[in-house]
């Protein structure tokens, strides 16, 4: 676990606000968009439908997501040389905090909690599936590219069915930004 200060105004998945619940359980907002906060040094998750922060996070995964980038917001970064919020990531909430060995998965009326994996390792491609071969790094540069772009063939990423983002405490490899390809035919 993490041994660290949150910076302040931090807030965490716990303690969001509960707008949405589900059987009177806290439930996150079905779709959200992900940053990187400069200020906090942490990701900004907020809540798609209505605009607002939700909360704040070191790792969130998401399933059907879009990488976007305004084209305006953009060109500001380039004119001012000064970074602003213009690019982010919009997609299903699935995941969000620490790489846990544990999920949470309903069944009928019940939410009950499931191992994913039985490794005696610290962590395993189950436990941290960016760590696996299906992910590819990718990240965003406004001074050098339009869009996100693939870290090694350098092409752009406009949308991936699976995406997990990590701020820089997060432990693991040294890129922020993991999805999965789109399958070659």
């Amino acid at each position: 676990m993490r041994e660290r200060e949150e910076p302040k105004g931090f807030i965490s998945w716990v303690a969001a606000k509960d707008r949405k619940t589900y059987k009177g359980c806290p439930v996150a907002p079905d779709r959200v968009k992900v940053y990187f906060n400069l200020q906090k040094d942490c990701l900004s998750v907020i809540d798609a439908e209505t605009g607002l922060l939700y909360c704040h996070s070191h790792r969130v995964e998401l399933h059907n997501a879009k990488f976007r980038v305004q084209e305006a917001g953009r060109q500001r970064v380039i004119r001012e040389k000064r970074k602003n919020v213009h690019a982010y990531i919009i997609g299903d909430w699935h995941n969000e905090g620490e790489v846990s060995k544990t999920r949470f998965r309903k069944r009928g009326e019940i939410i009950e909690e499931y191992r994913i994996c039985e490794c005696e390792d610290d962590y395993c491609e189950k436990c941290v599936p960016e760590s696996g071969e299906e992910f590819r790094g990718g990240y965003y540069n406004p001074y050098k590219y339009k869009t996100f772009v693939d870290d090694i063939e350098k092409t752009p990423i406009f949308k991936s069915e699976r995406v997990v983002v990590r701020d820089k405490t997060a432990v693991g490899p040294h890129y922020n930004i993991f999805y999965t390809p789109k399958k070659k035919k």
